[in-house]
């Protein structure tokens, strides 16, 4: 037994065992025969604290996800994948940062919301350690647009390319409800050149790009989105900043500290 566990259990029987209160304390064996012939003690002591066990719950889940991140990543690299990287597109961070992150997003995909979270979580926490690559899997025509417009955006000023971005998952339940016409509001605010956007989405060069993009997808067998290519290693889903922590640690043979 957890010593944690334990030193919960001995204090449950103390308060619910009068008996034992001016004995020695019972042994480990004790409490758990008793608990055994007595399992209703355990169901009372639970409803009598739901929100303890609420929060217990959510932490064992939390480390049971945890640990099949870990397992996905040693998998990953054993056998790492290679993205294409054109130094034409736009990088987001630090040029000279440790791990190149490749997301592989669709702008109207409710987990890639979560997923653009928790990337601008990585940045801000480790400016120096992390940079990233934005590719696109669209589903729709609209997040095929939405696409275009992110890397045609990235032409004129890659902050502003990072900008829209994150403006665009902010309002991705107006857009995907109302269209494209609630993008002009944000090109507005974030100082587009209009002229100049009109012309970039008119490049054939970007379509060309998107469909290099899903074409790696379809290589890398990314079945949806979002999904991430770091340090040579897949991650499907709306992958947590620590997993991208982990994933760095372990690239650099480092021993990760346990779950608990």
């Amino acid at each position: 037994m957890h010593p944690k566990r334990f030193g919960f259990a001995v204090l449950l029987c103390l308060c619910l065992l009068p008996a034992l209160a001016g004995a020695q304390p019972p042994t480990q064996d004790q409490i758990a025969a008793y608990l055994k012939d007595h399992p209703e003690v355990i169901m009372e002591v639970l409803s009598r604290h739901k929100v303890e066990l609420y929060n217990l719950v959510m932490d064992g889940r939390e480390i049971r996800q945890r640990m099949i991140w870990r397992a996905n990543i040693k998998r990953g690299l054993a056998n790492p994948m290679a993205p294409q990287i054109d130094p034409k597109r736009v990088l987001l961070g630090d040029p000279q940062a440790k791990v190149l992150v490749v997301e592989y997003t669709d702008f109207l995909c409710p987990s890639c919301r979560q997923a653009a979270h928790n990337l601008e979580r990585l940045l801000a926490k480790d400016p120096h350690q992390f940079n990233l690559l934005v590719k696109h899997l669209p589903g729709s025509d609209m997040s095929r647009q939405l696409a275009l417009y992110y890397e045609a955006i990235g032409r004129q000023d890659p902050a502003k390319a990072w900008r829209f971005y994150q403006e665009i998952f902010k309002d991705q339940d107006l857009i995907a409800e109302k269209g494209l016409a609630e993008v002009q509001p944000i090109l507005k605010k974030l100082g587009i050149d209009q002229a100049r956007l009109t012309k970039d989405l008119g490049d054939k060069a970007l379509a060309k790009r998107l469909g290099e993009d899903l074409a790696e997808g379809k290589a890398f067998k990314l079945q949806g989105t979002p999904a991430f290519v770091a340090a040579g290693v897949v991650m499907r889903g709306p992958a947590p900043v620590a997993a991208f922590e982990d994933v760095w640690a372990l690239s650099q043979g480092q021993k990760l500290a346990p779950l608990q």
